[in-house]
């Protein structure tokens, strides 16, 4: 009997330094089932920066002239998971006048295997500019995506992004194109609302880095029977503040 026990534990032993080697082995994303393997690479970014002081003081001066220093310390906006959506909001009164700034920055996740995070966010940054009627022609560079304006430069256009409709109303006029420079992708969104009350204008600046889409919405209204509120000055605010909002993300 104690004969037989030799052999068996022998083979036995061989058995289970043959599954350790297999084990360590580099599959090629094929597991020993045959599956292969479908794991896509997560988002860049992991986390948000904290959006009320993402904006520089000289710059919350400059689009809230003359505002009491709470209203520069910003409201967070209300969310529900600080790790995907963060959001701050200014608001300044002054008379007739009513300037306001909000910023929104969204992690974008995505829960199909084999799309990537990134990949997700584009998808739904180019969805985001069909809404707001801008066909997105430029590609991903792929870079950091950083404030730069490189050859772009401050407010270019896009190219076939670029349009003016005037809904039927004639209340409300919309100026909405692709801009070069700002992230990977973005576009700009310029509205202007007329009515017996005074003028609006709301300029909407959105851009994609890697798999956050950050938004930043300054409005502009008036009750005086002036002139509407510039249009080159308040899209040259929102870049502003988006050119600041891109480098913090990379800084």
């Amino acid at each position: 009997m104690a004969r037989s026990a030799l052999p068996v534990a022998l083979i036995l032993g061989a058995v289970a330094c043959t599954g350790d080697l297999g084990g360590d082995q580099n599959t090629g994303g094929i597991d020993p089932s045959g599956n292969t393997d479908t794991t896509v690479q997560q988002g860049r970014y992991s986390g948000l920066p904290e959006p009320c002081g993402a904006v520089r003081p000289e710059t919350l001066a400059e689009l809230l002239p003359d505002a009491e220093p709470e209203v520069y310390a910003g409201d967070p906006l209300a969310t529900y998971d600080t790790g995907r959506r963060v959001g701050c909001d200014w608001r300044h009164v002054d008379g007739s006048d009513t300037q306001r700034l909000t910023v929104d920055f969204l992690r974008v996740i995505s829960y199909e295997p084999e799309v990537s995070d990134d990949d997700q966010a584009e998808r739904d940054f180019e969805t985001r500019a069909a809404e707001a009627g801008v066909t997105i022609t430029g590609e991903d560079s792929g870079d950091d995506g950083g404030g730069d304006a490189g050859d772009g430069g401050e407010g270019d256009v896009g190219g076939d992004g670029e349009q003016s409709v005037s809904p039927a109303s004639g209340d409300t006029t919309s100026d909405a194109r692709e801009l070069d420079g700002i992230g990977h992708v973005a576009f700009i969104d310029d509205r202007l609302t007329s009515d017996d009350a005074g003028d609006r204008r709301d300029v909407t600046l959105s851009f994609r880095n890697a798999n956050v889409i950050v938004t930043v919405v300054y409005s502009v209204s008036t009750t005086r029977p002036d002139p509407a509120p510039d249009s080159s000055q308040a899209q040259a605010h929102a870049e502003t503040v988006a050119r600041q909002l891109a480098e913090g993300l990379d800084g």
